[in-house]
C-alpha cells in the first residue's frame, strides 16, 4: 500500500497527517519520503488535458477522451520508442500486431491497464514530456489549434 499526497494547502497536510496516523496506528511500521516542490506530472497532465480539450474543441476529432487516445498512440508512442529500448522491445513483441483500433482503444481507459490507459505519458521524464508538448503543438498547429495562451500559463 503506497499513498502519495502532495500537500499544497492547510486542508491537504490534514489529510497527509491523518493517513500517515492512520498507517502507523494499522501497521506500526511506516516508510515517509519528503521533498519539496511540486509534482510536476500535475502541472504538464494539467496542460496536457486543456491541449487535448482544445484540440478537441477546434477539430472533429471526437471528444477530450479521443484526442488523448490519439495523441498517445500517434506521438507518445513514438517518442517512447525511439528513446527506450525496453519501451520498444516490449511495443514490438506484444503490440505492432495488433490492428490500429485496438491500439488506439487501449490507449484509453480499459479493463487490461485501468482508467489511464496503456502507460504511455506516465512513463516519461520531464524532457520527454516538453518533447510531447512540443510534437502536439507541431501537430496540431498547423491545422490550426492555438495553444498560446495554455502554453504562456505555464512558462508563468
Amino acid at each position: 500500500m503506497t499513498d502519495k499526497i502532495s500537500v499544497n494547502c492547510q486542508a491537504r497536510l490534514s489529510e497527509a497527517i491523518t493517513c500517515l496516523t492512520t498507517m502507523f496506528r494499522d501497521k506500526k511500521f511506516v516508510v515517509v519520503s519528503l521533498r519539496p516542490g511540486k509534482d510536476r506530472t500535475l502541472d504538464q497532465n494539467a496542460l496536457w488535458f486543456a491541449m487535448y480539450d482544445r484540440i478537441a474543441k477546434s477539430t472533429e476529432m471526437g471528444d477530450v477522451e479521443d484526442v488523448r487516445r490519439y495523441c498517445k498512440l500517434h506521438i507518445g508512442v513514438p517518442l517512447m520508442r525511439g528513446e527506450d529500448p525496453e519501451f520498444r522491445q516490449g511495443w514490438a513483441e506484444s503490440f505492432v500486431h495488433l490492428d490500429y483500433e485496438v491500439k488506439l482503444r487501449l490507449m484509453g481507459p480499459c479493463a487490461m491497464f485501468g482508467p489511464d490507459g496503456f502507460p504511455v505519458t506516465r512513463l516519461f521524464n520531464r524532457a520527454q514530456g516538453c518533447m510531447y508538448t512540443d510534437r502536439i503543438v507541431d501537430e496540431f498547429g498547423p491545422k490550426g489549434v492555438h495553444f498560446a495562451d495554455l502554453l504562456s500559463e505555464v512558462a508563468a
